[in-house]
């Protein structure tokens, strides 16, 4: 929402990072697996950016979850047009 808000990219291009981010995180693997994205609804302090898996036997994260959660509950507020996009982010969120 800033970004868009602010000039620094389209309304649209936000749709598309903030649906692939979502998505990623929707069907993300959960569990006690050394290289899963997170474990009983929290998520790993430090994930590779090209995989999106845990690295370094990085902790659980309750702040990080925290940030995550309060983004995409903030993008489902923002995205509020009626087109097919906007509204997959906030079934998503």
């Amino acid at each position: 929402p800033v970004g868009v808000e602010r000039g620094f990219m389209t309304r649209d291009a936000a749709v598309e990072r903030t649906i692939a981010t979502l998505r990623f995180f929707w069907n993300a693997p959960h569990g006690p697996e050394p290289d899963a994205t997170g474990y009983k609804g929290f998520y790993y302090h430090f994930l590779d950016m090209k995989t999106g898996r845990r690295v370094w036997k990085c902790e659980l994260s309750t702040v990080d979850t925290a940030l995550l959660l309060a983004g995409v509950l903030a993008a489902g507020a923002y995205f509020d047009a009626d087109d097919e996009s906007e509204l997959e982010i906030r079934r998503l969120a």
